[in-house]
């Protein structure tokens, strides 16, 4: 059984938190929420209006050896040195999501409160596909696609394609959803 811990950073959305605790069981099976924790200040690069993603990263809790990941959610642009801006990241059993670019209003546009919500889902699947060994995949379809757009996120499906699960499996990760679901 995997088990995901879900750590938002900062002030976010309640009813976020619960939708991707939901949307993550249907996956992972065991998620446990978390107390949200302070947005690490070192983190801050004010020129840039941004967060360093590395250093709010690595300012998550370790999880216990019980715990499979961790994933963080924020509200804050995150960057990282050699990119304007990430919607995630991820190293070793730790990984993060932004959803400041995810939101419609960020691209001057109307809300959209379910293509945010799916946005988000997306992100967070591939980031942890991430903290479970996989790498960005070449089909645009995959959930591990690498997005550089928000056009790009909204291209793939939130699943993994076929190749990416049987490498998730062959790994001892077991998802609770087929791929023809």
């Amino acid at each position: 059984m995997i088990t995901v811990i879900l750590q938002p950073i900062g002030a976010v959305d309640p009813e976020m938190i619960a939708y991707l605790e939901e949307e993550m069981e249907s996956v992972y099976v065991a998620v446990e929420v978390r107390q949200a924790v302070k947005v690490p200040a070192e983190a801050s690069d004010p020129e840039r209006g941004q967060l360093e993603g590395t250093s709010v990263l690595m300012a998550l809790p370790s999880p216990d050896t019980s715990i499979d990941a961790t994933l963080g959610v924020i509200e804050e642009d995150l960057f990282v040195a050699e990119l304007n801006f990430i919607f995630g990241l991820a190293y070793g059993n730790r990984a993060i999501i932004s959803l400041r670019r995810l939101r419609q209003e960020f691209h001057g546009l109307s809300p959209d409160p379910e293509l945010f919500r799916v946005r988000a889902k997306k992100e967070a699947f591939h980031d942890l596909g991430h903290v479970f060994g996989l790498p960005h995949c070449e089909d645009r379809r995959c959930v591990m696609c690498f997005s550089n757009s928000i056009f790009e996120t909204d291209f793939k499906s939130f699943r993994f394609c076929e190749r990416c699960w049987e490498t998730l499996e062959d790994s001892g990760v077991v998802l609770s959803y087929r791929i023809d679901d």
